[in-house]
C-alpha cells in the first residue's frame, strides 16, 4: 500500500486519533481547562470521613434517623412527573427502561449524604478530552459520526432537564458540569498516560462530582482513577467483568462487558463457523472448504481479557485455533502491526478471523489484508455503522458481527424523548449513546433512595426490574454483580450498500437469522440454532 506524503502524511499518521475523537461528542471550545458550569453554583463537599462517604445505615437496614424513607415502588399514587403510579407501572410512560414508579416523595433527604450530593443537587461531570491540535485535524477530516461538543452538551442538558422533572430524586436535581480534560484519552486506551487520567479524575472530584458521564472518553484508566477518587463512572466500554468487580461500586456501563461479547462471538464461531465452509469469506477457495479459525486482538490488558474469554469458550467447544496472536495498538503508526499480524494469519491459512477488537483497528487490518490479497471472513463486534464504513469495504463486506441492528433515528425511544425534552435543539448523531448512559444513571439515582451514597447506588441498581421487551437497546437486566445491564444481541452482517437506519447513508450492519434476538447468558445454547448461519448475503451461493 502506498502511503501519502506531505500534509496528507501528517493527517494519515493521526487518523486513529481523529477517528477516536469522532466518537467522543467533542469539538473543543477553546476555554481554560476549568468548569463550564452553565451558571450553576457548585455544591459544597460532604462532611468528611476517611473518604467523605458515610457507608452505614441504621441497624435494621433502613435509612438513618432524620432521613425520610422512599415510598415502596408500585405504591398507588401520583409520581413527581404527574403520572399515575401502581403495581408494575413504570416511573415514566416514555421509556421501556424506567424503574417501577414511586409516588411523589416529601420529607428530609439527609442533605450531603456523599461528596457531590447536597440537599438539592447531585453533581455529574463530563470530560471533554480533545486537544487543540486534534481539533484542527478533526476539522480537516470532517466528523461523520458525531456532532460538535456544544451539541452534545445541549443534548445532555435537554435530557437531564426532562429526567429531573420526571424521575424521583428525593428533593434533588442533577447538575451537569462539563470540563476540559488534560489527559490523552487515546493514550489511555493503550494503557498509557495514567497521570493524565488521574489528573482529570482529580478535577472531577474537585468539581464536586458524585458521578461522571463522559461517554466514549470513559477510558479504563479514567474509570480506575475516578474509582480511586470515589466518583461513579457511567459508560465504561468493553470493560472486563473482573474490572467491574474490582472497581465496585463505582464503574457502570449500559453496554455488555467484553467477557460477554467475546464469549458470544466465540459461541458463534463454534457453532456457525467451525467445521463448515467459510461461506462468508471473500475467496472462492475458502468458501469451498471448512473454515480455519484464527484469533487476534489488540495488545492491551483490556482486550487480552476479552481474548482469553473467547479462547476459553472455543476450548470448551473443542474448536482448535490455527493462530492466536496480538498486535500492538499503536495509533501513531498502526500499519506495521496490522501488516505483521495479517501476514501471520495468511501464512497459517486462516479463513475466518475472530477479532474481539476496538473500533479503530479494523480500518488498518482490512487495509493490510487488502494489500496482501488476503480475503477471510471477519468475526467481530458491531462498533456502529459509522465505524463500519471506515474499514476497507471490499473486506468488510465479509464481516459478521455481534450487536444490534440500528433503527431509523426518528423511530427510536432516544429521539422521541429528545423531542419531548427540547424540540428546538438539533440532535447530535450520537444521540442514542448520550440517552442510554444518562437513562442508566437516573434509573440508579431513583433506585438508590434519598440516602444517596455509591454503595446505595449499587444496591438500587441491583434492585431494578428487567426492561420492557422491544426496547431499542435490547433487554436490560439487573442484579448482584451485574454492572452492565445489556443482556441481548443479534448476529449481524456488514453490507456496504444497505442504508444505515440511524444515519441514512450506505453502509450498515444488517440482521442475520431473521433478526432473531439472542441472550448473552444463553448464547452457548441459542447459538446452536444458527448452524449453519443464515445471513442476507451468502457469497458464491
Amino acid at each position: 500500500m502506498i502511503r501519502p506524503r506531505g500534509a496528507a502524511a501528517l493527517l494519515w499518521r493521526y487518523i486513529p486519533i481523529v477517528l477516536a475523537i469522532a466518537i467522543l461528542a467533542a469539538l473543543l471550545e477553546l476555554v481554560p481547562s476549568v468548569v463550564k458550569s452553565h451558571g450553576k453554583t457548585l455544591p459544597p463537599a460532604a462532611p468528611a470521613g476517611a473518604s467523605g462517604y458515610r457507608t452505614t445505615s441504621s441497624a435494621d437496614g433502613g435509612v438513618p434517623a432524620g432521613i425520610t424513607p422512599a415510598i415502596a415502588p408500585g405504591t398507588p399514587g401520583t409520581t413527581v412527573g404527574g403520572y399515575h403510579c401502581g403495581p408494575g407501572i413504570r416511573q415514566v410512560r416514555w421509556s421501556k427502561y424506567a424503574p417501577i414508579c414511586e409516588p411523589v416523595w416529601h420529607g428530609s433527604n439527609g442533605g450531603s449524604t456523599a461528596p457531590g450530593v447536597t440537599s438539592t443537587t447531585i453533581t455529574v461531570t463530563y470530560r471533554d478530552a480533545v486537544t487543540p491540535e486534534e481539533q484542527v485535524l478533526l476539522a480537516s477530516a470532517g466528523s461523520p459520526i458525531i456532532g460538535s461538543n456544544a451539541l452534545t452538551i445541549q443534548a445532555m442538558d435537554a435530557y437531564i432537564s426532562l429526567f429531573n422533572r420526571d424521575f424521583e430524586l428525593y428533593g434533588r436535581h442533577v447538575a451537569l458540569v462539563p470540563f476540559t480534560g488534560k489527559g490523552d484519552f487515546l493514550a489511555e486506551e493503550e494503557g498509557k498516560d495514567a497521570a493524565g487520567a488521574h489528573e482529570d479524575a482529580a478535577t472531577a472530584k474537585a468539581l464536586g462530582a458524585f458521578a461522571d458521564v463522559s461517554l466514549i472518553s470513559s477510558t479504563p484508566a479514567y474509570d480506575r482513577a475516578l474509582a480511586r477518587d470515589h466518583v461513579i463512572s457511567i459508560g465504561a466500554q468493553l470493560m472486563p467483568q473482573s474490572s467491574f468487580q474490582a472497581l465496585a461500586p463505582y464503574a457502570w456501563s449500559p453496554y455488555a462487558s467484553c467477557n460477554e461479547e467475546a464469549g458470544a462471538l466465540a459461541e458463534l464461531a463454534s457453532h456457525s463457523i467451525a467445521g463448515q465452509p467459510a461461506a462468508y469469506a471473500g475467496g472462492a477457495a475458502d468458501r469451498s472448504r471448512a473454515a480455519v479459525i484464527g484469533l487476534i486482538y489488540p495488545e492491551t490488558s483490556q482486550y487480552e481479557d476479552c481474548a482469553r474469554e473467547a479462547e476459553n469458550v472455543l476450548r470448551e467447544n473443542n474448536v482448535k485455533l490455527a493462530f492466536t496472536g496480538s498486535y500492538p495498538f499503536d495509533p501513531s503508526d498502526p500499519q506495521p502491526g496490522a501488516a505483521s499480524v495479517i501476514a501471520k494469519l495468511k501464512a497459517r491459512g486462516v479463513s475466518a478471523v475472530l477479532c474481539p477488537c476496538d473500533p479503530i483497528s479494523p480500518i488498518f487490518l482490512t487495509a493490510a489484508a487488502n494489500a496482501s490479497g488476503y480475503d477471510p471472513e471477519w468475526l467481530t463486534f458491531d462498533s456502529g455503522d459509522g465505524f463500519g464504513r471506515l474499514a476497507d469495504q471490499s473486506q468488510w463486506a465479509h464481516a459478521i458481527g455481534i450487536g444490534l441492528q440500528s433503527l431509523p433515528l426518528d423511530q427510536t425511544e432516544a429521539y422521541r424523548v429528545f423531542e419531548m425534552a427540547d424540540p428546538h435543539v438539533t440532535p447530535p448523531p450520537d444521540l442514542s449513546g448520550i440517552y442510554e448512559s444518562l437513562l442508566l444513571l437516573f434509573d440508579g439515582l431513583q433506585a438508590a433512595g434519598p440516602d444517596l451514597t455509591p454503595s446505595h447506588f449499587q444496591r438500587g441498581m441491583d434492585s431494578l426490574p428487567e426492561s420492557v421487551p422491544g426496547g431499542m437497546f435490547g433487554a436490560w437486566k439487573f442484579g448482584p454483580n451485574l454492572f452492565d445491564p445489556a443482556r441481548s444481541f443479534q448476529v449481524l452482517q456488514w453490507s456496504p450498500v444497505a442504508i444505515s437506519g440511524s444515519e441514512g447513508k450506505p453502509g450498515a450492519w444488517i440482521a442475520c437469522e431473521s433478526a432473531k434476538i439472542f441472550s448473552y447468558s444463553r448464547a452457548s445454547v441459542e447459538m446452536r440454532t444458527a448452524s449453519p448461519l443464515s445471513c442476507p448475503v451468502r457469497f458464491g451461493a
